[in-house]
């Protein structure tokens, strides 16, 4: 037998280093933290998830219970407005009949006018309150000028004459008094 014949060579063996070894356990063990970790998030995720969809289902039920609220809270604002009218409705009934029984114009404007009184009476106790405008100067947060007449008679911007009367709704103007206004000619 020749040894320096390479096939009479016994195969040399590499032996891994004990170091690569415990890199290889740590690298396992990196493998499973991060797993771990991963399967951590998911979970989180998916709990941040189902809270959310939670949230959004409770705030839509919310979003209903407000809208069927404000439904019903109309509703009940309709029919005692309509409470209320009912008595306006009722004078008016008795004042035409009353009108057609005498056959008489002045029952009909005194029926009328005691309605007119009730149901100014009624918006009163509500907050309405009529705007005062004849002979005031003109305020344009209160009043709307229709037109300007020339004239010596009354003071440059004095009101003279209402076209249509304006209300203030519990301190708000909720329709200004159209006005006729005076002018220096």
């Amino acid at each position: 037998m020749n040894k320096n014949n390479p096939a009479n060579k016994a195969p040399i063996e590499f032996e891994a280093p004990v170091e690569e070894d415990a890199d290889q356990d740590e690298m396992d063990l990196d493998i499973n933290a991060l797993q771990q970790e991963i399967e951590s998030l998911k979970c989180s995720v998916e709990d941040t998830q189902n809270s959310y969809l939670r949230v959004m289902a409770d705030f839509d039920n919310y979003r209903k219970r407000q809208r069927d609220e404000v439904t019903r809270l109309n509703g009940l604002v309709r029919e005692d407005l309509i409470l209320k009218l009912l008595p306006l409705i009722d004078n008016f009934d008795r004042t035409l009949q009353a009108a057609e029984a005498e056959h008489s114009y002045e029952s009909l404007v005194e029926g009328v006018t005691l309605t007119l009184k009730h149901i100014l009476e009624m918006l009163a106790r509500e907050g309405l309150q009529p705007i005062e405008a004849v002979g005031m100067q003109f305020d344009p947060e209160y009043h709307e000028a229709l037109m300007l007449e020339e004239t010596d008679e009354y003071e440059d911007n004095t009101i003279i004459e209402e076209i249509e009367k304006g209300y203030t709704l519990n301190g708000k103007v909720l329709r200004p008094s159209r006005v006729k206004v005076a002018t220096k000619p």
